[in-house]
């Protein structure tokens, strides 16, 4: 699993740089502890095997940097991405997959992470088949979920235009090729708007989170009194819907369709809509 490079180094060493200042740290500051970060993971990764104890060190630090800049609001999905490696090899496994579903709602489709995500998820101790409903919805919305808002909407606008600009050269010099055209650029045009209407009003979105400690018990209600819900705990890096909230209690539903009540200090949401969830 490659969790170096210099590209996304660069890129985001750029946009820290550039974000404006916030919470006390100026650019210099920002591209500092940056570089800090990146440094204290190289230094885990050469020593993991030579001496376990200092690369754990060196991992806690980076994840410390980095978490550092997302608390002075310099969150893209290059931060969340670093956070997410260190995290992983502090077996923070939970924590690690939901940075790297944070980073893929800020750069959505970016190849490093979505491997490093599929990876993180192999290792999961709970491998919960999505049902067949959820696994058809996440492959018919796949295009969704993996473009950015900007590109479909450049898209669309394209999309529109072209439908148009073909009707008026069908006008002047018919041909049904040109119908025809024109039909899919209009079929285009209302695919990404509707789905930029879809994001605009939330439509289907439900708030997730992944199961970020082990041994978590599901229970048939919201308290402590309820008996477990499962037979078998969920262990950290399920990924999960959130249903219903009432106070500290979450009724959550898994990819089989299953439900239950956790905690909310079990799990840590990372957004409306799964990273296609599996």
């Amino acid at each position: 699993m490659a969790m170096s490079g210099g590209r996304w180094r660069f890129v985001a060493l750029v946009v820290a740089c550039l974000t404006p200042a916030v919470m006390g740290l100026d650019q210099s500051q920002r591209g500092q502890v940056l570089a800090e970060g990146l440094a204290a993971y190289d230094q885990g990764v050469r020593t993991r095997r030579s001496d376990p104890v200092a690369a754990r060190r060196a991992f806690d630090e980076a994840a410390a940097r980095f978490q550092l800049l997302l608390d002075a609001g310099v969150e893209t999905g290059w931060i969340h991405y670093n956070l997410a490696n260190a995290l992983l090899q502090r077996d923070d496994l939970g924590r690690a997959i939901a940075h790297y579903r944070r980073g893929l709602e800020l750069e959505p489709g970016a190849a490093r992470i979505t491997h490093n995500l599929a990876h993180a998820r192999s290792l999961r101790r709970n491998q919960i088949a999505p049902s067949g409903g959820r696994a058809l919805r996440q492959a018919v919305l796949a295009w969704h979920h993996g473009t950015t808002r900007t590109t479909r909407l450049v898209v669309c606008i394209v999309a529109y235009t072209a439908f148009w600009l073909l009707l008026g050269v069908d006008r002047f010099r018919p041909d049904g090729r040109w119908r025809i055209t024109a039909g899919i650029a209009a079929a285009i045009a209302l695919l990404t708007g509707g789905s930029l209407a879809a994001d605009a009003a939330g439509w289907g979105a439900r708030p997730a989170g992944v199961v970020v400690v082990d041994d978590v018990v599901v229970r048939k209600g919201n308290g402590e009194g309820y008996e477990p819900q499962f037979q078998e705990p969920l262990h950290a890096g399920v990924e999960l819907e959130i249903v219903e909230e009432r106070g500290v209690w979450l009724q959550v539903e898994l990819p089989d369709g299953k439900t239950g009540w956790l905690r909310s200090d079990q799990i840590a949401r990372v957004g409306s809509q799964p990273a296609a969830m599996s």
